[in-house]
C-alpha cells in the first residue's frame, strides 16, 4: 500500500452515485445472496404493486355497474355482472391485504442475508491478504465500521436498505401504474404525473443521500465516541474508572465527541426549505389541476361514474411515491453504504473495482517454502508502517543461523518486534530483502513458510475458548494429539493449574461464561508459551519468543529460563527480552538501536566491547543485585561478623 495513502483515499476512489445508483448496486447484489429469495421477492413486489391498481379498476367498474344492477335486478345480466365484479374485487382486496406482510417478511429475511453476505465477503477479504498493512489503514478501518453496523445510523446498513426496497419499490411502481392509468383520461395529464413524481423522489432522495455521504465523513469522530462508550461498558478498564472517578469525565467526553460527529448530520437531515417548498408546490399544483379536470369532466357528463371512480383512485395511487418517509431515507442511505462496502472488499482483496486482469507487474508466483536449512538473512531491510512518519527499521543487516539461538536487545521502540513481524511475513519490507537459504522470502508461499514458524508475541491473543483450544490453536491440524498438548502445557509450567480446574482442559478461560475462569497475566503468558511450544512440537523449526516472561514473577521467570536450553533444543530460536540474565545464555546477541544493528557477538564479546550492551547489562545487574538480596537471617541463628564476612567472600 502506498505510504501516501490518506484517511479517506479508499472512499474517495468510490464514485458515490445518486440514490438510484445505490439502489441498482443493491439490486445487482441480491441474486448473489440468494437467487430463490430474490426471485420470490421480485414476484412479490410485482404482485403488491399491481394489486392496488387492479383493486382500483375493479372497484371503479363495480361502482359503475351498481346502478344498472339495481335497476334490472340481481338476476339480470347487469346484476350477475355486478356480482362477478364484487367477487373479483373481494378476492383482489384479500390478496392486497395478505401479500404485503409476507413480502415484507421476505424482505427482512433477504436483508439479513444480504448483510451477512457482505460481512462474510468483506471480512473474508480483509482476512485473506497475507500482510497486515491494510489493517493499519485508517480509511479501511473507517469503512469497516459500515460492515460491523457501527455507522451513524442503522438506516445506513444494507440489511435495512433491502427491507426498505421491498416497501419503496411497490410504492414507486404503484405511482407509475396510477400515472399510466391517467393516460386514458388525458394523455398529457398522465405524462405530467410520470414526470412529476420521479422529480419529487429525485430531489428528496438527493437530500437524504447528502446526509448519508456526510455521515461517512464523520467516521473518525464516531470511532472515538464508540471507543469511549466501550470503555464504560467493558470490564477491563472498570477498576481504573472507579478508582480515579473517571466515569463523569468519560460520559462528558463521549457526549462531546458524539455531538461533534452528529450535529452536521442532524443539520443536513433537515431538508432544505427551498427543496421542500418547490417539491410540495409542484405536486400541489399538479393535484389541483388533476382533481379540477376530473370534477369538470364529471359535471359536464364527459366522464361516467365508473370512469370517475377509476381515475380518482388512479390519481390517489399516482400520489403514492413515498419520497418523504423513513423507508426512502433507508433506501437512499444504501447509495452511501453498499458501494463503499463492495469497494472495501475489492480493495482488501488487492484489486480495484472493475480493474482489468493482473498486469505483468501483478502478484508474484509463490514458490514452495521448505524448512530453512542454512540461514535466514536480512539485507538492508527497512520497514515503515502505513501512515507512519518514520521507519521502524532502516538498513537492517542480520543473519540468523539455523539451529542456533539469537537474542535481540535494545531500547523500547528500537524495532525488535518489527523484526518478528517481518520474519512472520506479516509485512513486506519497504526496502531491502529477507532471504531464506538464498531465496527471497517474498517469493515463497506465505502459508507454507508460516508452518515452519512458532511465535510467542509480546501482545499475544487471549482467546475466550477452552484452555485446550488456546494451546492447540498453535497447530490446529494436531489439535487431537493429547500427548502433544500435555507435553506443551507441562513444558510451559501451566499443567498443574489445568489439572486443578474443575473442568480441566475444557475450562473456558473467561469469567463471562458459565463454569469459566479468569487467569492472571502470568498464567495467560504460560498459556501463550504453551501454544508456541505446541506449534514447535508439531513441526515448526523456528521459535520466536518476544518477551516470553514479561508477565511472570521473578521466581517463575527463573524457572522458565533455567529450562531455556531444554525448551529450545534443536530449534532455531530468536529471543527478544529485556532480562539480560536470560539473554546471556544464547549463542549470539545483537543490539538494535533506531532500527539498525549496532553491536553483535556473544555476551562476553559484548561486555568486553564496553558499548551499549555492556552499559545496559551493568545497569540492570546493579539494580537486581540491590533489589533481590535475601533478607538478613534472624539474630538467634545469624553468623558472627567474622563468619558472615567469610561466607560473603566464599559466595
Amino acid at each position: 500500500m502506498p505510504q501516501s495513502h490518506s484517511r479517506w483515499a479508499l472512499l474517495r476512489r468510490v464514485h458515490l452515485p445518486p440514490a438510484l445508483g445505490g439502489t441498482v448496486a443493491l439490486v445487482r447484489l441480491l441474486p448473489r445472496v440468494s437467487r430463490v429469495k430474490t426471485a420470490w421477492g421480485v414476484a412479490g413486489i410485482l404482485a403488491v404493486s399491481v394489486l392496488p391498481v387492479a383493486v382500483a379498476v375493479a372497484t371503479g367498474l363495480l361502482i359503475g355497474a351498481v346502478p344498472n344492477a339495481l335497476h334490472d335486478g340481481l338476476s339480470s345480466p347487469a346484476g350477475r355482472h355486478m356480482l362477478a365484479l364484487l367477487a373479483a374485487t373481494g378476492v383482489l382486496v384479500v390478496l392486497q391485504q395478505s401479500l404485503p406482510p409476507l413480502v415484507s417478511a421476505l424482505g427482512d429475511t433477504l436483508g439479513r442475508d444480504a448483510e451477512r453476505f457482505l460481512q462474510q465477503e468483506t471480512l473474508g477479504a480483509v482476512g485473506r491478504p497475507d500482510r497486515l498493512d491494510h489493517l493499519l489503514d485508517p480509511g479501511v478501518l473507517a469503512a469497516l465500521q459500515v460492515v460491523r453496523g457501527l455507522g451513524v445510523t442503522d438506516n445506513g446498513r444494507p440489511g435495512q436498505a433491502v427491507a426498505a426496497l421491498v416497501y419503496v419499490l411497490p410504492a414507486w411502481l404503484r405511482a407509475l401504474t396510477g400515472a399510466a392509468v391517467l393516460l386514458a383520461f388525458h394523455w398529457w395529464l398522465g405524462l405530467l404525473w410520470l414526470v412529476a413524481w420521479p422529480l419529487a423522489v429525485h430531489f428528496m432522495q438527493r437530500e437524504y443521500f447528502r446526509v448519508g455521504a456526510l455521515a461517512f465523513g464523520q467516521s473518525a469522530a464516531l470511532q472515538e465516541a464508540e471507543y469511549l462508550r466501550d470503555l464504560a461498558l467493558t470490564s477491563g478498564p472498570a477498576k481504573e474508572l472507579r478508582l480515579w472517578g473517571m466515569l463523569e469525565w468519560l460520559t462528558s467526553r463521549f457526549e462531546n465527541r458524539w455531538r461533534t460527529a452528529m450535529e452536521p448530520v442532524w443539520r443536513e437531515r433537515r431538508p432544505r426549505a427551498r427543496t421542500v417548498a418547490a417539491t410540495t408546490g409542484m405536486l400541489g399544483a399538479v393535484n389541483v389541476l388533476s382533481y379540477g379536470l376530473l370534477a369538470w369532466a364529471a359535471v359536464h357528463h364527459d366522464l361516467g361514474l365508473a370512469g370517475l371512480a377509476v381515475f380518482t383512485q388512479a390519481l390517489a395511487l399516482a400520489n403514492n411515491y413515498t419520497a418523504f418517509d423513513d423507508q426512502n431515507a433507508q433506501l437512499a442511505f444504501a447509495a452511501a453504504a453498499v458501494p463503499p462496502v463492495l469497494a472495501l472488499r475489492d480493495h482488501a482483496s488487492g484489486r480495484e473495482p472493475q480493474e482489468t486482469p493482473a498486469s505483468p507487474d501483478g502478484p508474484r508466483l509463490r514458490k514452495a517454502a521448505p524448512a530453512p536449512a542454512g540461514a535466514i538473512r536480512c539485507h538492508g531491510v527497512a520497514l515503515r508502517y502505513p501512515g507512519a512518519e518514520r521507519d521502524a527499521l532502516r538498513r537492517l543487516d542480520l543473519t540468523i543461523p539455523v539451529g542456533r539461538s539469537l537474542a535481540i536487545v535494545g531500547d523500547n521502540g528500537a524495532g525488535k518486534s518489527s523484526i518478528v513481524k517481518l520474519l512472520c511475513a506479516l509485512h513486506e519490507p519497504t526496502a531491502g530483502r529477507i532471504e531464506v537459504d538464498g531465496q527471497d522470502l517474498g517469493d515463497l508461499d506465505v502459508q507454507e513458510w508460516r508452518r515452519h514458524i512458532s511465535v510467542l508475541f509480546q501482545d499475544f491473543a487471549r482467546y475466550h475458548l477452552s484452555i485446550a483450544d488456546n494451546i492447540t490453536l498453535g497447530a490446529p491440524h494436531r489439535a487431537d494429539d493429547r500427548d502433544l498438548l500435555h507435553r506443551a502445557a507441562e513444558r510451559a509450567g501451566i499443567l498443574p493449574l489445568i489439572e486443578s480446574l474443575s473442568h480441566g482442559w475444557d475450562t473456558v478461560v473467561s469469567p463471562e461464561y458459565s463454569h469459566g475462569t479468569d487467569l492472571s497475566g502470568g498464567q495467560w503468558q504460560r498459556v501463550a508459551l504453551a501454544r508456541a511450544l505446541f506449534a514447535a512440537q508439531a513441526g515448526a523449526q523456528v521459535l520466536i519468543l518476544d518477551e516470553p516472561t514479561a508477565a511472570l514473577d521473578i521466581r517463575a521467570e527463573a524457572e522458565i529460563y533455567d529450562r531455556f536450553l531444554e525448551l529450545t533444543d534443536s530449534l532455531t530460536t530468536v529471543l527478544i527480552s529485556h532480562r539480560f540474565s536470560t539473554v546471556r545464555r544464547v549463542d549470539r546477541i545483537v543490539v538494535l538501536d533506531q532500527g539498525e544493528v549496532i553491536e553483535e557477538g556473544s555476551h562476553d564479546d559484548l561486555m568486553a566491547l564496553g558499548g551499549k550492551y555492556a552499559r545496559m547489562f551493568t545497569v540492570q545487574a546493579e539494580r537486581f543485585s540491590d533489589d533481590d538480596l535475601p533478607p538478613p537471617a534472624p539474630a538467634r541463628v545469624s553468623l558472627t561478623a567474622t563468619e558472615n564476612d567469610a561466607e560473603a567472600r566464599r559466595a
